[in-house]
């Protein structure tokens, strides 16, 4: 295979916006999420995984889990209103290779510019939103 083209490949699996809807009350989504967490917190050394607004779970939770907690970074918020933005910088700048946050309801426009800042930065957007 040619080398310019796997480069490619690659890139073109690394960005993108996913977005997981979860039922209010379900305090179980930790259960599935934070094993994905751990997966994704091994998978490429170099870059980060950045999780905004996290700021409720326990660093022995996650350790729990298997999180590599020296390949995350988290991001507290001091309000609600500043994570929309804060997503879209982080999908953009190109040192993480996957970015979880929780920016509520958004618009079709508000989707797509995340996804343009996910291939900005060559970076995976996982979009929790609470339902």
């Amino acid at each position: 295979m040619n080398t310019a083209k796997h480069s490619n490949l690659n890139q073109a699996k690394q960005q993108g916006i996913t977005e997981l809807v979860v039922s209010q009350g379900q305090d179980q989504y930790l259960d599935w999420l934070l094993p994905m967490v751990a997966h994704f917190s091994r998978a490429e050394p170099g870059r980060w995984l950045t999780w905004i607004g996290a700021s409720d779970l326990s660093k022995s939770l996650l350790e729990a889990y298997g999180v590599d907690l020296t390949h995350v970074r988290f991001i507290h918020l001091r309000n609600d209103k500043d994570c929309l933005w804060t997503t879209w910088e982080a999908l953009a700048a190109g040192n993480s290779h996957m970015v979880i946050s929780n920016p509520g309801v958004i618009s079709p426009q508000e989707y797509q510019q995340l996804k343009q800042a996910s291939g900005l930065g060559n970076c995976q957007g996982l979009l929790l939103r609470m339902h």
